[in-house]
């Protein structure tokens, strides 16, 4: 009987999709054509008016079908479960911890039993004490609000809490007392911390700096758009701010529209504050002013360094700024010069380029200069510089990616965090004076026996032009070449962003099922250094999914698997990885998964920040990029009769980054075109966006309809459709 009803509605669908553009009026149908080289039709525009109700009606109805199909595949809510079962092996996981001058510690904890995140203060030597639930913040709305940014005063008075609703990303402010553990009346909207800006308390606690959002609606053309930089003051009404950055205010410092002013993190021991021009983009046009300024909140801006002169993280040391540079340098050097003579031209140079290691990070304190550094993205080392003399620090534990912090740059503080593909997250403090690594027990350590058969191997393999590209393979010792192996390739290869090792148990669960977990590390990332992200920007993206198509390949030919065992997964601007992937080389992968992916890029100035992502995928308005965009646009590239593979699309409808249409649209077209009879599938989320602030719960339930549609599709005995 189940099975006949699958049919029936499947029926009733079809024809609801084809009668879908017949209810459109010919102003919703308009085609899009363009006078280019390039010449673009394109008939699926209608979708991207999500306020319409026949649009709503074929996302529901293209959902209900997924919902109904990925609901009844075997092995589905085993994976649930696992995951479920891996998070209760902690006693409680620790978020957002933030340790002050002080040595306080401020952090978000869940234990098993929690339903919603709780923030905590814990002193040195002193019991830990409950600060606020988060669900109890507006309780009555019946929405669930999330803590996505805390930052305490100076004073460690107060501190202000971000908080996010339904998996949004856009944020409202809240501040709580922390003597009397109570939330403040004002609560200031427009606001991003976790992702623009983050918070900044003025040098006598009587506010804070934000960058406010003047239009947060994803829906109007300005959104995003004229942020700036402003400064509140506690007690305030939450409209009241002095805006200090931005492109109406500073109409000298050539701030466009879809910049970001910021003011990095201030430190009160500094003489100077500074502020970015960030964005979706690697290098930043710099400023910076006396910090003083910040008492008659005018700020007389100066120029600091500009994009073209390829400089990252500074950090300032009294007079003195260091700063990571990539000028003739692609692995990246560490320089230094003064405020007082500024000069990046030819700044002292404290750490030269390795041609083997890319540098990752630095940070200063008393002691000295510590950095990290890459081989591949993947292999990560500790140094330590005193003097101009470079000293390599053994770890305790082997470390695929490292990330340094300190307290105070003018302590001898230094905290030291490590992980791997398979080695959990572990925090230490280092002693420099003594060489000692002294663990922190803020956060549980868990064990994972599932995993002990389990091992990476780091190869290189060769590109379409003969480039090495680092792959890293995760796999069951037991591992045969027999062909049979199912193989989950998950790559990104954007805005200079490296895949670097994270333990992540659920794609674990992936090689718990026989499956491989593969990472190639695309050109457009930055394991490479500098030149790793040339080599797959813009006129050069095409290397991105050449990359991950010559990975396929070598998997082929050193009989590790099969075309019809091979699953992509991407999301993001890594649709178009696996978008590109697919539409040049549908006859190479069984399955296709994207989620919240960039799948229409052409249409960019259309999208939600669209202005800002064009800093590094193109602007549709210059004639050479308009071209770039079309040839990244795997929606533009999908062509009748051709046997596409099975593909799982899904989307948040509360994205604030890319839009959910460009999905909607790529499927539509799929289906259109397509000759193969591999499912396709279009799953929607009403309740989140893109997916940064996804509850757990929701993550699981995620990447179970992924992996479980994966190994459906590729024939796993543990993975069928249930038919009842």
């Amino acid at each position: 009987m189940k099975k006949i009803i699958i049919l029936q509605q499947i029926f009733v669908f079809c024809l609801s999709i084809s009668a879908l553009s017949q209810n459109l009026t010919s102003k919703e149908k308009t085609n899009d054509i363009r006078d280019s080289n390039t010449q673009i039709i394109d008939d699926f525009q209608y979708l991207e008016n999500l306020q319409n109700d026949s649009v709503q009606n074929w996302f529901k109805q293209h959902n209900n079908r997924a919902r109904n199909l990925l609901d009844n595949i075997s092995g589905r809510n085993e994976f649930v479960d696992k995951f479920i079962e891996f998070e209760k092996r902690k006693s409680f996981s620790v978020t957002l911890l933030n340790v002050t001058e002080n040595n306080s510690f401020y952090y978000l904890k869940r234990t098993e039993t929690d339903k919603s995140d709780k923030l905590y203060l814990k002193k040195s030597g002193e019991d830990e004490i409950l600060l606020f639930d988060s669900a109890n913040y507006k309780k009555a709305t019946g929405h669930i609000f999330t803590i996505s940014y805390l930052k305490p005063s100076w004073d460690e008075s107060k501190i202000a809490l971000s908080f996010t609703k339904n998996g949004e990303e856009i944020a409202e402010i809240g501040f709580l007392d922390i003597k009397s553990k109570t939330l403040l009346p004002t609560i200031i909207s427009n606001c991003w911390p976790s992702e623009i800006g983050g918070i900044n308390w003025l040098p006598d606690n009587s506010g804070i700096i934000y960058v406010n959002i003047p239009v947060v609606d994803t829906k109007k053309p300005n959104y995003l758009l004229d942020t700036e930089s402003v400064i509140y003051k506690i007690g305030d009404d939450s409209s009241r701010h002095v805006v200090i950055f931005s492109k109406i205010n500073n109409p000298n410092l050539n701030i466009s529209r879809a910049d970001f002013p910021t003011i990095k993190k201030i430190n009160l021991k500094d003489k100077y504050i500074l502020g970015a021009l960030a964005g979706a983009a690697i290098y930043l046009d710099y400023y910076y002013a006396n910090i003083n300024d910040l008492q008659n909140q005018k700020i007389n801006w100066k120029s600091l360094y500009t994009k073209r002169d390829g400089i990252l993280d500074p950090i300032i040391v009294n007079d003195e700024l260091y700063c990571i540079s990539s000028n003739d340098a692609s692995n990246f050097k560490i320089i230094k010069t003064k405020f007082s003579n500024l000069n990046f031209k030819n700044p002292e140079v404290i750490v030269k380029e390795n041609i083997n290691e890319t540098i990752d990070e630095f940070i200063i304190n008393n002691t000295g200069l510590f950095y990290t550094t890459k081989k591949n993205g993947v292999e990560a080392k500790l140094y330590f510089v005193k003097n101009k003399k470079v000293k390599h620090i053994d770890l305790p534990v082997k470390a695929g990616d490292i990330s340094l912090s300190t307290n105070d740059k003018y302590s001898t503080d230094l905290w030291v965090t490590t992980s791997g593909w398979l080695d959990p997250k572990r925090r230490f403090s280092y002693k420099s004076g003594t060489n000692q690594f002294i663990e922190d027990n803020t956060s549980p350590i868990v064990q994972y026996p599932e995993f002990k058969d389990f091992t990476v191997e780091e190869i290189e393999i060769p590109s379409h032009d003969g480039i090495l590209i680092p792959v890293s393979i995760i796999y069951n010792k037991k591992l045969l070449h027999d062909k049979k192996n199912y193989i989950m390739m998950d790559g990104y290869g954007s805005y200079g962003i490296s895949k670097t090792p994270r333990f992540q148990p659920i794609i674990l669960t992936w090689v718990m099922n026989g499956g491989v977990y593969i990472i190639p590390h695309v050109r457009g990332g930055g394991e490479k250094g500098d030149a790793w992200h040339e080599g797959g920007f813009k006129k050069n993206k095409p290397n991105t999914w050449k990359d991950f198509i010559a990975t396929a390949e070598y998997l082929l030919n050193n009989n590790i698997t099969t075309k019809d065992r091979i699953g992509i997964l991407s999301g993001s601007a890594g649709g178009i990885l696996v978008g590109r992937a697919m539409t040049e080389r549908p006859d190479l992968f069984k399955v296709m998964i994207c989620y919240d992916g960039y799948l229409n890029p052409l249409r960019i100035d259309k999208a939600p920040n669209g202005p800002n992502n064009m800093k590094e995928l193109g602007d549709p308005g210059i004639k050479e990029e308009f071209n770039l965009l079309a040839e990244i646009d795997s929606f533009n590239h999908l062509q009748k009769d051709i046997n596409y593979p099975a593909c799982l699309i899904s989307v948040g409808m509360n994205d604030a980054r890319v839009a959910p249409w460009m999905s909607a649209k790529f499927v539509a077209k799929l289906e259109a075109l397509t000759s193969s009879k591999n499912k396709i599938l279009f799953a929607v989320n009403y309740d989140a966006g893109h997916g940064i602030n996804n509850s757990n719960l929701q993550l699981y339930n995620d990447y179970a309809d992924e992996f479980a549609f994966a190994f459906w599709q590729m024939g796993h005995p543990k993975f069928k459709l249930i038919q009842k």
